[in-house]
């Protein structure tokens, strides 16, 4: 998609419209944006890579409109001068406030140089940390190995622990009967592929992590390009970017201080 037409397209736009980017002012439990783990003062940018300033009730139609066709959408928000994406499927049921036109028009610069794609090559990922800084990008998808054959599946989700404990166990009920080893494969397989997702989730919290923030990206790697700029000592097992640099100053020093109290919550 041309990052020139959507400029052209998105200054008409806010031309004929008048609008004001929306800011969340706050956000209730149990609702959309809170499952999402959005966060007061994020700025909704744009949905589906369309600039949006129609306003609040446009957005919340075209949300609710979402979950009537169980369809989704790309939203584009910005956190701390940066953007990211979330897959939303519902109306976000939180407060918002309108930003002042000058701050519009220089978000909307900012946005014109923002990659953008398509939704059919996002992929959702659930960001894991544990309070040293240890991250793990669980990607939101359904596997069809987990059932047909599990010790893959663990393998590929990197939860060793687990399967030296799931082969130990089928080993065991080999030495004892074939048999009895066949059936506990089936009954395994087949909740481990309905199961799955729970499951992961279960095994990633057993060792020490907690759920710290949902994105969509085109890859890992661009995953792990934004956990670094929002968590700039994160750590990951498997990555293609360096290790995380010594951050000095006092600024750092406290948002570094306040993502690893989110985290000491989250764990409790």
């Amino acid at each position: 998609m041309n990052n020139e037409s959507i400029e052209v397209t998105d200054q008409k736009k806010l031309q004929e419209n008048q609008g004001f980017l929306l800011k969340i002012e706050s956000i209730r439990r149990k609702t959309h944006s809170f499952s999402l783990m959005l966060k007061e003062d994020d700025i909704i940018v744009a949905l589906n890579n369309q600039f949006y300033v129609t306003g609040e009730n446009q957005l919340i139609d075209e949300l609710i409109e979402l979950r009537k066709n169980n369809d989704k959408a790309i939203l584009t928000i910005k956190r701390d001068e940066y953007f990211f994406d979330v897959i939303v499927r519902n109306s976000l049921g939180c407060k918002f406030s309108n930003l002042s036109l000058e701050e519009t028009k220089n978000i909307q610069t900012q946005f014109a140089t923002k990659k953008v794609f398509d939704i059919e090559e996002m992929r959702e990922f659930n960001i894991f940390r544990d309070l040293k800084n240890n991250f793990e990008c669980i990607e939101d998808t359904f596997s069809i190995v987990a059932g047909l054959f599990p010790p893959a599946w663990l393998a590929y989700e990197q939860k060793w622990w687990v399967l030296s404990f799931f082969s130990i166990f089928s080993l065991l009920l080999l030495s004892i009967n074939p048999w009895i080893f066949a059936i506990g494969w089936i009954i395994v397989s087949i909740y481990c592929y309905k199961a799955q997702k729970n499951l992961i989730f279960g095994f990633t919290l057993l060792s020490g992590k907690a759920l710290s923030m949902k994105i969509a990206a085109s890859s890992i790697h661009e995953a792990h390009k934004i956990i670094r700029y929002f968590y700039p000592k994160s750590k990951f097992k498997y990555s293609k970017l360096d290790s995380p640099q010594v951050i000095e100053g006092e600024d750092n020093f406290s948002k570094d201080k306040k993502n690893i109290s989110e985290t000491e919550n989250a764990l409790i």
